[in-house]
């Protein structure tokens, strides 16, 4: 592989990761006040935890910095499901969408392998590695409805977060994508978070559910298999990233590169060019 195009993928990689260790790591912390203590001896990080709120913030921030510095160089927006659109819309060749792609899950597995190092064994028992799953307490049991409804809710937060990427990047030059994008993503992700975050997680990205959940298999006790809900993480983000690209290809993009004729322009039709004199018939 020619060492441009291997950094290309590291550098995905890397956004990746930092992606999916943030957002899943202020889960698990976040959870430090929730897992069960003696109310009569509170537990002295209590009072330092992010709530949802932080939670939103943690992963808004996070995507809007990655994104902003990783998308000029790699074009694969830190996202399985935006490389598989771009793939479907011809902006990218299949080798380079399988290599970003493999890149972005693999990022996503060696953060989950981090979480392990960083958080204890029974924190991660408890929060699930900070894997976005269906809220049992919200659906009651995965079963056909519920994993329509959370299937529903990533594919509107896909469909946003990828139309704000592309809708507020200007015009494809050296420049990439702007600052404008990736902060316009971050908000809508930490939207996401705060109107989703307890009924899917608010994932929005397959790579960062797929990282964690494969850690939680090497956990010792689970009620259900961590992939038992794996249509929602997949299914919702790549169908939502397409509508979103479908939108923006096929409707707004040519509205915003097609330049209108002038009014007072005449057409130029066969009869005009027969007329014109000095004009070489052949």
């Amino acid at each position: 592989m020619d060492k441009k195009f291997s950094r290309v993928y590291l550098v995905e990689l890397l956004g990746v990761f930092a992606l999916v260790y943030f957002t899943a790591g202020a889960v698990l912390v976040n959870h430090l006040s929730i897992a069960g203590q003696d109310p009569a001896t509170p537990p002295p990080l209590n009072a330092q935890q992010p709530g949802v709120v932080g939670v939103a913030l943690a992963q808004g921030l996070i995507l809007a910095v990655m994104l902003t510095l990783t998308a000029p160089l790699t074009g694969g927006y830190l996202n399985p499901a935006v490389s598989i659109m771009l793939w479907v819309f011809n902006r990218l060749d299949t080798a380079r969408m399988c290599w970003l792609v493999g890149a972005q899950l693999l990022g996503g597995v060696l953060a989950g392998l981090c979480l392990r190092l960083t958080f204890s064994l029974g924190l991660l028992q408890a929060a699930g590695f900070g894997t976005p799953h269906l809220n049992l307490l919200a659906y009651g049991n995965i079963f056909r409805d519920s994993l329509l409804a959370g299937t529903g809710i990533e594919f509107i937060l896909t469909f946003f977060l990828t139309f704000a990427i592309f809708a507020l990047a200007r015009e494809r030059g050296k420049a990439g994508v702007p600052a404008l994008a990736g902060l316009g993503a971050g908000a809508v992700l930490a939207a996401g978070v705060l109107m989703a975050y307890s009924l899917t997680g608010a994932a929005a990205n397959p790579a960062r559910w797929f990282g964690p959940a494969l850690a939680e298999f090497s956990l010792p006790r689970r009620t259900q298999s961590p992939f038992a809900d794996v249509f929602v993480y997949l299914a919702g983000p790549v169908l939502g990233a397409l509508l979103a690209g479908l939108v923006y290809f096929k409707l707004l993009l040519p509205a915003r590169t097609t330049p209108a004729a002038p009014a007072e322009t005449p057409a130029r039709t066969v009869e005009t060019f027969r007329a014109a004199p000095g004009r070489a018939r052949k």
